[in-house]
């Protein structure tokens, strides 16, 4: 084990306690096989319910109209069973699927234990 695993991944799950959004859950999204009769891809979702500390919420002008909004949030891996986060993976807050395009930093040792991961809604 990494020095740091022993106070580093504590303190993750600490720091992401103190600020945790009950209403904002990680989303794993599993790509299943193609069905041939369907002509599609079956998805499997396992929902991780209040697993994020949301640091920043925004809005992307994108020029007449159009906007953008997204998400940032930390996330302590123990949380969401030690998986590491995709970008094919979603949050869901405030009523809303948020599709996560970025995840940076990721800080480990010998294990990942937390994730800044952006989403767009």
């Amino acid at each position: 084990m990494a020095s740091q695993d022993a106070w580093a991944r504590p303190l993750a799950t600490q720091l992401v306690d103190l600020f945790r959004v009950t209403g904002c859950d990680y989303v794993r999204v599993t790509q299943g096989a193609y069905d041939p009769a369907t002509g599609q891809v079956g998805n499997t979702e396992t929902v991780f319910p209040s697993a994020a500390a949301v640091t920043k919420t925004g809005r992307i002008e994108e020029g007449g109209v159009a906007e953008q909004h997204y998400l940032e949030c930390w996330i302590d891996t123990a949380g969401i069973g030690d998986i590491k986060p995709s970008t094919g993976d979603q949050m869901s807050y405030q009523g809303r699927r948020w599709k996560i395009v970025a995840i940076d930093p990721a800080y480990s040792g010998d294990v990942e234990y937390a994730v800044k991961v952006r989403a767009l809604s």
